[in-house]
């Protein structure tokens, strides 16, 4: 197989974060766990990605005043 093939049948982990963030359920886990490693490790960054994630997922801030 050669790396065009490769490329045209990969996806995107980050497209497919995004879809998976649609789902409420699914984002509220992805939340709950990056607070647990924030508890953990006092790692903001994580999990500030983690919010702005959700929020892009679910439409953006704009989507939600």
């Amino acid at each position: 197989m050669n790396t065009e093939t490769i490329l045209e049948q990969t996806t995107s982990f980050r497209d497919d974060l995004l879809k998976d963030l649609t789902d409420t359920e699914f984002a509220m886990y992805y939340l709950e766990a990056a607070l647990t490693d924030y508890k953990e490790d006092g790692n903001t960054a994580s999990l500030w990605m983690a919010l702005r994630d959700v929020v892009e997922a679910q439409g953006g801030k704009e989507a939600h005043p």
